[in-house]
């Protein structure tokens, strides 16, 4: 398979070239091979005859140097034979391309051509005339040493011009292959500018073209899949932010209401409080995203001491895990990463809360650190409600949630996760979790070592 577009159009142009010149041959043999020896046999049969019509008159002493003039004279080699073989022969050539056979033919008054190259040209023929003396009929042999100038450049004219003919036609219905993947992506293009990213473009070829053409497919499926979750996003952010107003918006009329005690007064502002916390969250998580989305989020690596900050994660969190009695197990040797310090915090923090968050009263918790040769891993291990199968495929993908009403209970909004992927990406790492429902959950986040 030809994967370059260059050399696949200069084989083309070769191609139709050879094929232009090898179908003009016999075009041109065609249209000249009768016209060209219709001629030469017209010219020399008329010198022939002046050369007969002389010869007769003259004295034996006298043929010799009029032939050896006339063949200088009119370019030719000459070569005159009787019945007892060759008798007179001047010019170049030594020996024309005759039988004895064709020669005894001559002699007996036939007219013979014999043609010795591949196109007709006036110097590939060797002419037998009869020539009629008083000893007897003789056989006259030209060859003509020259050929007519004009004549030649018609033939190798006429044989470039239908080369150049079929050849440029030939060129033209083979670069349909070149031309015909390209009318597909022009018209691919018109697709896509409308909005429609459903593109199929049929290609086998490994060239540029079909590099291009599968790249062209691959941009439209991206911004096929950009535009599904740019729709996904709009639809989860406006539920999202609907939800708290709707709920702040109902606690605020219920304390219009006169006659309410202090005690439901209290719970009504408590629960304003609380969705007004997440939605502050809420704008906080996106801003983030966008902003490490848009690469304009400051990045400021340094060397962390990973047990460090992990153990400075459990101690900020203890409220929360405290109240749930949960026990804490950390296993947390010397380890140092190169990495942004507060970005790698919001990590831990939105493991760590997600694993305390679905971690029933009294369950584990266990983090680890298990340095390795090239990477580090963290390890946050629970013994919560874990994950089912179909949840765990998608719990990166932004404002997804496994269990919407236990995660609205708990207050999250289902970017957590999306952000902790695509931090640990910043850092060139990778974050799997391995989950069975009622079983647990285990999060990994792997970092490259110093």
């Amino acid at each position: 398979m030809i994967k370059s577009l260059n050399l696949k159009i200069l084989l083309i142009f070769i191609l139709a070239l050879t094929i232009g010149f090898a179908i003009s041959v016999p075009i041109t043999v065609y249209l000249f091979n009768n016209p060209i020896t219709q001629s030469i046999q017209n010219e020399y049969g008329i010198r022939s005859g002046l050369l007969e019509d002389v010869y007769a008159r003259l004295s034996p002493t006298e043929r010799g140097p009029y032939l050896k003039q006339w063949s200088e004279k009119q370019n030719v080699s000459l070569w005159i034979y009787d019945r007892n073989g060759l008798r007179y022969a001047y010019g170049r050539a030594t020996k024309p391309n005759l039988t004895d056979e064709d020669i005894h033919r001559i002699q007996q008054g036939t007219e013979v051509a014999k043609r010795t190259s591949v196109l007709p040209l006036p110097t590939s023929l060797d002419l037998g005339f009869p020539l009629r003396t008083a000893d007897g009929q003789l056989a006259l042999v030209i060859h003509p040493e020259s050929s007519d100038t004009d004549l030649v450049l018609a033939v190798i004219g006429a044989f470039i011009l239908i080369a150049l003919v079929i050849g440029s036609f030939k060129f033209i219905i083979f670069t349909r292959v070149v031309v015909k993947p390209l009318k597909a992506l022009t018209a691919a293009t018109r697709k896509v500018a409308k909005g429609d990213y459903n593109i199929v473009l049929q290609t086998k070829s490994k060239d540029e073209l079909g590099i291009l053409s599968e790249q062209f497919q691959q941009m439209a499926r991206e911004i096929s899949q950009v535009e599904r979750m740019r729709q996904e996003f709009v639809s989860n952010v406006s539920h999202e932010i609907q939800t708290p107003l709707a709920s702040i918006s109902g606690f605020v009329s219920i304390l219009q209401k006169e006659g309410l005690d202090e005690a439901e007064q209290l719970r009504c502002l408590d629960i304003i409080r609380q969705e007004s916390i997440r939605l502050s969250r809420l704008s906080e998580n996106m801003l983030r995203l966008a902003s490490i989305d848009s690469s304009r989020y400051p990045f400021h690596p340094s060397t962390v001491r990973l047990d460090r900050q992990l153990r400075r994660i459990v101690v900020a969190s203890e409220p929360q895990w405290a109240a749930k009695r949960l026990n804490i197990r950390l296993e947390l040797p010397k380890t140092s990463v190169h990495a942004d310090e507060d970005l790698l915090s919001q990590v831990w923090l939105n493991i760590f809360g997600n694993s305390i968050k679905f971690t029933p009263e009294g369950g584990d918790i266990t983090i680890e650190l298990q340095p390795g040769i090239g990477r580090i891993g963290v390890v946050f291990r629970d013994t919560g409600i874990g994950i089912a199968e179909e949840d765990r495929k998608r719990v990166f993908e932004r404002f997804y949630m496994a269990d919407k009403s236990r995660n609205r209970e708990a207050g999250g909004s289902g970017l957590g996760l999306a952000i902790v992927k695509l931090v640990v990406e910043l850092h060139s790492g990778s974050v799997e979790i391995d989950s069975a429902v009622g079983k647990g959950t285990a999060v990994t986040v792997f970092l490259p070592a110093v």
